[in-house]
């Protein structure tokens, strides 16, 4: 194959990669279990305005799969990591308690005053409103994503056409069988991203379905 074609095959590879690796990203932003990717786009602002990433003002650990540990570095940038957290998160149910390990995260000799809090954010269930919402996101994420791929599939499909139309027809025909497989490998991705999620929301909303019947049974043995 010409170069110039590997050249517009791999710029069309890296952008529709670009597109795909987004939606996957937004999607682990949907929280269902604690994804820690969803901690990355958390910037803490203190009082004078400075900014910082989550990671430089505090540790972070996952006690469980649904929900997340943030211990501040100074407890005077608590509130301002609260603030944080809910700005990106708002469906994060945020708790400050005093840590039960503390040996885990304080350095020997750390003062008392310095370890004397911690957040728990913890993800909330999927009852059946937040089981249509979710649906309906990724679907929003997932149809904005198309729109995006469409468009660079059709302008790396006129560009291809351009740089082919003067090459002998197998060296044309390989170039266009190159792109159409390009095409359904990130059609697939992109619709398993999607796929993934949706039965994780379904997977979660079963979860609550069944604790809601299982008390409502419960309540109905006591009276």
């Amino acid at each position: 194959m010409r170069k110039s074609i590997e050249i517009v095959l791999g710029e069309m590879d890296t952008k529709l990669a670009g597109y795909a690796s987004l939606l996957n990203y937004r999607y682990m932003n949907l929280c269902i279990a604690a994804e820690p990717m969803a901690l990355l786009s958390i910037t803490i602002t203190d009082i004078e305005g400075n900014e910082y990433h989550i990671e430089e003002m505090a540790d972070t650990m996952l006690p469980d799969e649904f929900s997340f540990e943030i211990v501040p570095r100074d407890m005077t940038m608590l509130p301002y990591i609260q603030e944080g957290v809910a700005k990106v998160h708002p469906e994060f149910k945020q708790e400050v308690i005093k840590p039960k390990d503390e040996d885990h995260f304080f350095m020997q000799g750390t003062p008392d005053y310095d370890k004397e809090r911690h957040i728990v954010c913890t993800m909330p269930e999927v009852d059946d409103n937040r089981y249509d919402l979710l649906k309906e996101t990724v679907k929003t994420l997932y149809d904005e994503c198309q729109v995006d791929v469409k468009k660079v599939e059709a302008k790396y499909s006129q560009m291809l056409t351009e740089k082919t139309k003067n090459l002998p027809k197998d060296e044309a025909d390989e170039a266009k069988e190159e792109l159409e497989k390009m095409q359904k490998q990130y059609a697939e991705i992109i619709d398993k991203y999607r796929d993934q999620k949706l039965q994780e929301i379904e997977d979660s909303h079963q979860k609550w379905l069944a604790k809601e019947a299982e008390e409502r049974l419960n309540n109905i043995q006591k009276d």
